[in-house]
């Protein structure tokens, strides 16, 4: 225990150093920001969200930024899904316009750099990783689409992180961005995390989404970083009146930690807001889904969950979820659902979803299933002279495309299930 705290202090330390190196501002101003992280502090290890996580393995790191890394453009398209988008890349927490889209019109893209701009930011749950990404960022990243704007094509963010060769060492990335969308608007955003290399680094991403009156946003998200990276993110999401909203989120055999919090709010009557994840864990991976929706809409608004973890070998997922559904907000309609397979005895799988309900006339619900493979499912495609890896991959595969299929670019879709397929065929041998 002893060794873990001062593990702590020696890593707050470093983060701090890190936040004076990448924002040259009055010593009073940097001490009054980072005073927000010193006041939450490093999670405690004993609270449901951070509990069943080996959490300590990466204090141990020594952390550092990139040190002038360069990608070019053959490398980037090597990198980056061959789809008909605009392109926005980002390289170690940096914008590359050299490697972005010149011309992304509808979309209006605005960086700021401004001392002042930390104090822009009201989270729906504040976060001691939240106040650390946006300090350790290097700008807070604007990206508009105006009202009345109908996009025929996606908005691709792509991330691609380099890790460090020593070994004790993560390079450490950050990314801050808010994405707004404009009343009566259309449009989808994908976010693709990948890494350069198989060395460790360490990704914060913070996405605050709002969208306007009458509009539709889908957002899929994509951590497909290498197994020696941890990842460890926060989405916000502020629903307009009468609007759409999908997020879904996809780890297929990525970063050896993973914890991502979706904060979210339904204030307005006619809403609908989706949420979904996807968790394929290996080897000794750690998944971590938290979300947390607020409805306080005074007229009728749904809400729709649904997470499935599937994990083997030893890995350990853990899904944290609640809906809260204010005083005054009636007529709420909210289901949350997770579903969970089991593939080794060795693997893990903790699921606490919650409901706190302030008002009448509302209809909410939440179920949690964990499981092993059915073997009367086995057998029953045995007896069809299907050999038993292929069974178990379809019936893994059964399990998955519920939320793959949800995902309405086809041609993405096509790609996510190409990583999937390709995830099976590595784990079932």
């Amino acid at each position: 225990m002893v060794g873990c705290l001062d593990n702590k202090n020696r890593v707050l330390n470093e983060w701090y150093g890190l936040f004076k190196q990448k924002n040259n501002i009055n010593p009073n101003l940097a001490h009054k920001y980072w005073e927000r992280i010193k006041i939450l502090g490093l999670p405690n290890i004993k609270k449901d969200s951070w509990k069943y996580t080996a959490f300590e393995e990466f204090l141990t790191y020594n952390f550092e930024f990139s040190k002038n890394f360069e990608l070019n453009t053959p490398q980037h398209e090597k990198l980056s899904f061959p789809i008909d988008a605009y392109r926005l890349t980002f390289i170690n927490g940096l914008f590359s316009p050299e490697l972005s889209d010149k011309n992304i019109d509808p979309w209006i893209l605005k960086i700021n750099r401004d001392p002042n701009r930390h104090n822009m930011t009201n989270p729906i749950q504040p976060d001691m990783f939240l106040y650390l990404t946006e300090c350790l960022s290097d700008a807070t990243i604007h990206i508009n689409l105006p009202t009345k704007k109908i996009t025929k094509k996606p908005l691709y963010l792509l991330y691609i992180n380099e890790g460090s060769n020593i070994k004790n060492k993560l390079v450490t990335s950050h990314y801050h961005h808010h994405l707004q969308i404009g009343n009566d608007s259309n449009t989808c955003v994908i976010e693709h995390f990948i890494s350069i290399n198989k060395n460790g680094h360490f990704s914060g991403a913070r996405m605050s989404m709002t969208t306007g009156n009458r509009s539709k946003l889908d957002h899929v998200k994509l951590i497909f970083e290498n197994n020696a990276s941890y990842h460890i993110a926060h989405n916000d999401i502020n629903v307009g009146q009468s609007s759409n909203v999908n997020s879904s989120i996809f780890v297929i055999l990525g970063p050896k930690f993973i914890s991502h919090r979706t904060s979210a709010q339904i204030n307005h009557s006619g809403s609908s807001l989706s949420l979904n994840s996807l968790l394929f864990l290996s080897e000794q991976d750690i998944g971590n889904i938290c979300t947390y929706l607020e409805h306080n809409n005074r007229e009728y608004a749904s809400s729709r969950q649904l997470h499935k973890i599937i994990a083997c070998n030893y890995s350990a997922g853990v899904f944290n979820g609640l809906i809260k559904v204010n005083p005054d907000s009636i007529k709420t309609d909210g289901i949350m659902i997770n579903n969970n397979l089991l593939l080794n005895q060795d693997a893990t799988i903790h699921s606490i979803p919650k409901l706190e309900i302030y008002s009448d006339d509302v209809k909410c619900s939440h179920g949690a299933t964990i499981g092993h493979i059915d073997t009367n499912q086995l057998f029953y495609l045995s007896t069809r002279g299907i050999p038993k890896k292929d069974a178990l991959k379809m019936l893994i595969y059964a399990f998955a495309i519920e939320i793959i299929g949800s995902i309405e670019n086809t041609i993405l879709q096509d790609l996510v299930l190409k990583r999937f397929n390709k995830a099976l065929a590595r784990i079932i041998i």
